[in-house]
This record gives structure tokens, C-alpha cells and sequence, in this order.
């Protein structure tokens, strides 16, 4: 876990992206202008010590626990401070003195405040996967199972909020007297936030359901850096609350996922994409994204430059 340093650091999951995968290659549009093939995932969707923490006081800790947690009941307030305990370590591993007989020592010191959020998500990733590989074979069943359905909501709300664009603009639109200690607490704030929405869809799930979309056309779904996207949220002036609430999720160039409330749609549960439908869902993907959009093959990004 600690045993090296982890230095390109995904916001995007490797294993997700691997269904867009044609010819052994993903085809990536950079900043919407280059674009190229890759055959190893390392090169896309990252960044250097994207994930590494910040050494935070107790001070910061209790500001994130009041700014996310007044409301949170005795029970699931103990799963939080689980997590505080983590990040707490990292003052406490930084304050460790070195011993020449032991290495392991040696190598926490360089690696916890590195690799701690990069283990998180990789252990968030695990729950969701099975869910992910039963929705690319068309089958949503695991929402009717309680432990499947929180498993795969952290998995959702994670792979939404977990985005660079989503921390480029926590740094950059945060304003006001604890704008410093909400940039350095920044990791922190990610998974709280992204585990409070989970839990609050988790509590409300009976009033949500999954909607498994097909692709008949022959133009495949894209995807992005900005994979999950709230796609009711249709408001032009970006300062203002969005209260619409419905995830999209591309899954393939052939299938996508709806997280919505039940009664849009009304009671399908599964529809197929024309044409028309899979360029709007496009479009939506691509205006959603930060710095990359990746697609099966360079002739369908090239035709987004026209």
C-alpha cells in the first residue's frame, strides 16, 4: 500500500475507460483542439500526485466535520471519524522518527500523505466494479440489493466528484475568510461530500432507479474527464443552485446508465438511443468535460473540431 510512491495519479478510472478501447488504442481529445491514440491509460485522465493530502490539524478536521456533518446521526458520525483518524495520520507518520534497522518507517514517511486518497479511491473503485460489470452486460438488478446499491451510489458519486474539473473549481470559485483551509482540506472535502450525496440517494433509493440505455445507432457514446454528468442541470448562469438531480453515465460506446427519480421516464427502465438521441448525449458529455474526451476511434473527435 505504502511500499512506493504512486506519482501519476487517475481521476478518471483506467478500468472504466478500457470499453472504449478499439484496436488495443483509445483515441483522446486534448483541450479540444489535439487529438491522438494511446495504448497505455497512464497517459490519460491523471495527473502528478493529483491526490496527495495535505498534513491537517485538528482545527481542519472539525471545520470539515461542522461544514458537512451537523446533521449526521451518532452511528454514521463513527464511520467519519474513521476516516478523520486517516488523515490525521499524516501529521503523526510526518512526526516519525527515523530508524535505520527499519525500513517500512522509511518508506511511510515518503508515501502515506501521497498515496492515503489514491488508496481510497482504489478501494471505492473494487465496490464498484461488479456493479459496473453487470450494467455493461445490461443488467441493473444489483439496485434492488441493499449492500449492492451502496456500494455502487459511493462508486457513482466518487467517479462524479472525484474529477479535476470538479477540484479545479473547488480551488479556483472558493472565496471568503476559509478559503485557505478549504483548498488544504480539499481532499478531505471531496470524499465527505462525495459519501454524504451517496448516503442521502442511499436514503432516498426507493424514490430513484436506473435506466439502462441502449445505442442502436452507429455513433458510438463518448465519454470524458467528466465522465458522470448531472444532466438536468440546464441553467445558463452557473452561480446559481441546480436543484434538477439526475446523473448520466456513458459506459460504452454502446450502453450508458441514468440515475434518475423514478418518475422521469416514467416507468421505463430500459430505451434505445437513435441518432439524434446519442448527439445530444454527446454534446452533453463533451460541453461537461475539463481537458479530455476520449472516444473509440480519432475520426469521430475530429468531427467535433468542424
Amino acid at each position: 500500500m505504502f511500499d512506493q510512491k504512486k506519482k501519476r495519479q487517475h481521476y478518471v478510472w483506467r478500468r472504466y475507460l478500457k470499453a472504449w478501447f478499439a484496436d488495443d488504442k483509445l483515441a483522446c481529445m486534448r483541450e479540444k483542439r489535439y487529438i491522438f491514440s494511446t495504448k497505455d491509460l497512464m497517459n490519460v485522465g491523471q495527473q502528478s500526485y493529483f491526490y496527495k493530502v495535505n498534513s491537517l490539524t485538528e482545527q481542519d478536521i472539525s471545520f470539515v466535520r461542522d461544514m458537512f456533518l451537523s446533521d449526521v446521526d451518532d452511528a454514521a458520525c463513527l464511520i467519519y471519524e474513521r476516516l478523520f483518524s486517516l488523515f490525521r495520520h499524516v501529521a503523526q507518520v510526518e512526526n516519525l522518527e527515523l530508524d535505520s534497522s527499519n525500513s517500512g518507517i522509511e518508506k511511510l514517511k515518503q508515501h502515506y500523505a501521497n498515496n492515503l486518497e489514491e488508496e481510497i479511491q482504489s478501494e471505492i473503485e473494487s465496490q464498484g466494479d461488479p456493479c459496473l460489470a453487470q450494467l455493461l452486460s445490461g443488467d441493473a438488478r444489483f439496485f434492488e440489493n441493499d449492500k449492492s446499491v451502496a456500494h455502487f451510489l459511493n462508486y457513482l458519486c466518487m467517479q462524479y466528484l472525484r474529477t479535476k474539473k470538479h477540484h479545479d473549481a473547488l480551488v479556483s470559485g472558493v472565496t471568503g475568510n476559509n478559503r485557505e483551509q478549504i483548498i488544504k482540506c480539499a481532499n478531505l472535502i471531496r470524499i465527505v461530500f462525495s459519501s454524504r450525496l451517496a448516503a442521502s440517494l442511499y436514503v432516498n433509493r426507493a424514490n430513484y432507479k436506473l435506466v439502462i440505455v441502449k445505442n442502436i445507432s452507429d455513433i458510438p457514446f463518448i465519454t470524458s474527464d467528466q465522465p458522470v454528468v448531472n444532466f438536468l442541470d440546464i441553467k445558463t448562469d452557473k452561480s446559481q443552485q441546480t436543484e434538477e438531480f439526475g446523473l448520466y453515465y456513458p459506459l460504452s460506446p454502446k450502453l450508458a446508465v441514468f440515475l434518475v427519480e423514478k418518475e422521469i421516464f416514467g416507468s421505463v427502465l430500459e430505451m434505445s438511443f437513435d441518432k439524434a438521441s446519442v448527439e445530444e448525449f454527446n454534446q452533453i458529455i463533451l460541453n461537461a468535460s475539463h481537458e479530455q474526451v476520449y472516444a473509440s476511434s480519432e475520426t469521430q473527435l475530429k468531427s467535433f473540431l468542424i
